[in-house]
C-alpha cells in the first residue's frame, strides 16, 4: 500500500462521506483535548477523490482537528489508485487493533467486507484483522448496520438486546420495530419481558386478526406509557398485566370471580388475599396489616373463622 504523508487545507476533507467510518462514536470534546495539549499522535488515512479527500481512518481525529479552530490537517495520504478493498482493510485494522468495537461497529466492519468476500474468506479475513471469526455471531452482527438509527441506538445503550433486535429486524416488524424499541428503552425491560412482550403481541394480533400497531398503540397503552404519576416497574407490571388477560380471557372470567368471592368473605380491616400471579398455580397469600397487638389479636381470631369458610374453600379449589 503506497501512501505518503502530508499537510492539507482541513476544508479540502470530505467529511460527510462516510464510506469507511466505523466508529459509532461521535463526542469528540475529550479527543480534541489531549489533541490540544499533546498534539496528534496517530495521524489519519485520508485518500484523494476528484471533490477532495475521502477519510479512510481518524474521523473524529479529524473533527476534534476542526473544532479547535486549526485550517490544516496533517495525514498519511493513500495512492489516489489504491483499491477500495485495501481502504476497508485498513479501515477496519485501524479501529480493531485500537479498542474493542461495539456491536454496531463490527456489523459496519463485516458489512464492508462482505462485498468482497463470501462466508468462509469472511471469517478467515476477519480474523487477520483483528474481528471475531465466529460465522454464526458473523451472521447475526452483519444485519444490525442496517436497522433504523433510533434502534441501533438503543442496541449502544443495551435497552435493546441483539435477539430482540434481530427479531425486531423481520418483515412482520418493519412498520412498527421502532415503536416497539421505544416502548423496551422507555420500560427498560429485561431480555425475558422483552421476549414476553413481543410474543403476547404477536399472539394477541394473530388472535384478534389486528396488527400489532393497532394494539401497542391504542388508548390502553398510550394512557399507561404518559402517565406521570407512574414508574417504569408499575407501567410494565400494567402492560404486562393488561397483555396476558387480553391474551388470555380466561384470567379476566377468574379475576372477576375471584374479586365476586372475595367481597362475601368480609375480610378484617389489614387483612388481604392474594391469588397466584395470572391465577396460574394454586398458592395464595393472607396479607396482615397491624399497629397493635390487639389488633393482631383480632385477625388471628378472624383467620380461625374463615378457614372454616365455605367461601373460602370454593375460591381455593378453583385456583
Amino acid at each position: 500500500m503506497i501512501w505518503k504523508e502530508a499537510v492539507i487545507a482541513l476544508t479540502s476533507v470530505l467529511l460527510e462521506d462516510e464510506t469507511f467510518k466505523i466508529t459509532t462514536e461521535e463526542k469528540i470534546e475529550d479527543l480534541a483535548g489531549s489533541i490540544g495539549n499533546d498534539g496528534l499522535i496517530n495521524l489519519p488515512v485520508i485518500i484523494k477523490k476528484k471533490s477532495g479527500y475521502a477519510i479512510v481512518s481518524g474521523y473524529r481525529r479529524i473533527k476534534a482537528i476542526k473544532s479547535l479552530g486549526q485550517k490544516e490537517l496533517a495525514a498519511r495520504v493513500l495512492h489516489k489508485n489504491t483499491a477500495v478493498l485495501e481502504c476497508v482493510k485498513l479501515a477496519v485494522s485501524d479501529n480493531s487493533f485500537q479498542r474493542t468495537l461495539n456491536l454496531i461497529e463490527y456489523s459496519r466492519c463485516y458489512k464492508m467486507l462482505s462485498h468482497y468476500y463470501k462466508e468462509k474468506e469472511l471469517s478467515k479475513t476477519a480474523l487477520l484483522l483483528g474481528l471475531p471469526d465466529n460465522q454464526n455471531f458473523i451472521k447475526k452482527v452483519i444485519r444490525l448496520c442496517d436497522l433504523p438509527g433510533s434502534m441501533q441506538k438503543y442496541i449502544l445503550l443495551d435497552t435493546l438486546s441483539l435477539p430482540m433486535a434481530l427479531e425486531l429486524s423481520k418483515p412482520e416488524y418493519k412498520q412498527i420495530g421502532i415503536a416497539i424499541a421505544d416502548i423496551f428503552d422507555q420500560l427498560k425491560l429485561s431480555l425475558n419481558k422483552q421476549r414476553e412482550f413481543l410474543t403476547l403481541c404477536y399472539e394477541i394480533a394473530a388472535r384478534e386478526d389486528i396488527a400489532i400497531a393497532d394494539l401497542i398503540k391504542s388508548d390502553d397503552f398510550s394512557d399507561v406509557l404518559s402517565d406521570q404519576n407512574l414508574d417504569r416497574n408499575q407501567k410494565t407490571h400494567i402492560l404486562r398485566a393488561y397483555l396476558k388477560k387480553r391474551r388470555f380471557p380466561s384470567i379476566k372470567i377468574f379475576e372477576s370471580e375471584f374479586e365476586k368471592n372475595v367481597s362475601k368473605l368480609n375480610l378484617i380491616s389489614g387483612a388481604k388475599l392474594i391469588p397466584p400471579a395470572d391465577f396460574e398455580g394454586n398458592s395464595f397469600t393472607i396479607k396482615l396489616e397491624f399497629n397493635k397487638i390487639s389488633e393482631l389479636n383480632k385477625q388471628t381470631s378472624f383467620l380461625n373463622k374463615l378457614i372454616k369458610n365455605p367461601v373460602l374453600e370454593k375460591i381455593v379449589s378453583k385456583g
